[in-house]
């Protein structure tokens, strides 16, 4: 469903990475040492290590395709996110799909209950500028 996913290996320890929207992904991470790597550059330029020994694995793993609201989408992207907000700590899983006709969509998970976002390009109608 992606145009021209590349492949290569990680820089940290060697494992196949795959870049799954060639061209329009910045950096990719390994899942299995952590290593971030540029995936602008020829040479897949290693950028950070991930230093955290948590680790996640997505409930949807990536290179899944399916129908969501009647459109194919294909997960490509996986981040996990938390904030601190009076003394609790709440996290959440944030899954990036593409469509090669409709772009991006981030599907977001949190305790069980899933939100499906769009991006827009412009501000409400009215909204200050």
């Amino acid at each position: 469903m992606s145009a021209a996913a590349q492949k290569f290996p990680c820089p940290g320890c060697g494992s196949p990475l795959e870049v799954r929207a060639a061209g329009r992904t910045q950096s990719v991470a390994c899942g299995y040492c952590g290593a971030v790597a540029d995936a602008q550059d020829p040479a897949h330029k290693l950028l950070s290590k991930y230093a955290s020994a948590v680790r996640y694995e997505p409930l949807i793993p990536l290179g899944t395709r399916g129908v969501l609201r009647g459109e194919k989408w294909e997960c490509i992207g996986y981040m996990r996110r938390a904030v601190r907000y009076y003394g609790v700590d709440y996290e959440w899983g944030e899954y990036l799909l593409h469509n090669p006709l409709k772009g991006f969509r981030w599907l977001v998970e949190a305790d069980g209950h899933w939100t499906f976002y769009e991006t827009l390009t412009e501000g409400p109608q009215g909204a200050p500028k």
